[in-house]
This record gives C-alpha cells, sequence and structure tokens, in this order.
C-alpha cells in the first residue's frame, strides 16, 4: 500500500490518500470528495511499511497516527492540516478553512465575536 498526495485544481479537499497506485489514489478521492472523473491528480509519496498497516484499514484516508508513524511531521493540525514528510510540505485543502471564515463573518456581524479565531474574509468592495 502506498501513499499519495491528491489534489484537484481548485484545492478545496487536497489531502492524502492510502491507495496502490496513482489511478486508484485519484478515483478515491474523486469518489469521496464528489469530483468527476479526471478532475483530481495523484503523487507518490511513500510506500506504508507493511507492520505499520492495520489489516482492518481500507483504502482512502489514513489517520493522523499513520502519517506520523511513516515520519510525517504535523506543523500544524489545529483547522488546516500542514504536514512535513523530508522536505516537502504539503496543506490540506482549504475549503473548511474558508467555512469557519464565513462563520466567523457571520458571528461577527450578530456581535458574537470570533469563535473559530479566524481573520475576517476581505469585503467585495476590497476587490474593486
Amino acid at each position: 500500500m502506498n501513499l499519495y498526495w491528491v489534489t484537484t485544481e481548485d484545492h478545496h479537499e487536497d489531502w492524502f490518500i492510502m491507495a496502490e497506485n496513482e489511478q486508484e489514489a485519484a478515483r478515491i478521492h474523486e469518489d469521496a470528495e464528489g469530483y468527476n472523473t479526471g478532475d483530481a491528480s495523484a503523487e507518490f509519496v511513500l510506500t506504508i511499511p507493511g507492520n505499520l498497516l492495520d489489516p482492518e484499514q481500507e483504502k482512502g484516508w489514513p489517520t493522523n497516527e499513520l502519517l506520523k508513524a511513516c515520519g510525517g511531521a504535523f506543523l500544524a493540525d489545529e483547522y488546516t492540516r500542514v504536514v512535513k514528510f523530508g522536505e516537502k510540505i504539503y496543506s490540506e485543502g482549504m475549503l473548511e478553512d474558508l467555512v469557519r471564515q464565513v462563520d466567523d463573518n457571520c458571528f461577527e456581524a450578530l456581535g458574537k465575536g470570533r469563535p473559530n479565531k479566524t481573520k475576517p474574509l476581505p469585503k467585495l468592495e476590497d476587490y474593486s
């Protein structure tokens, strides 16, 4: 079993996938995240040592514990996870972070602060 980094053009759901090959990793990601066939691409990261694989573990998303056991160093894991393998840094898709920012903007507009502690999203007029 191998570990792959799978991305899409929008980068909303980029994350690691365990699979036998790149094509399978991309397909698993597309199916799980609702993308069309051909939307995802996979990059080989490493072969997962057999002694780290749980016989019950299915192909798909690895646990954070497995990533750590394979040598991944978590640089961030609160909202958007960032993992370093060797000299390469992988940052999780940003959709979850964007959702939290939108939530915080709504809470702030209601006078309830920013419970998710995100930075405010720019206002539309900031883009003109």
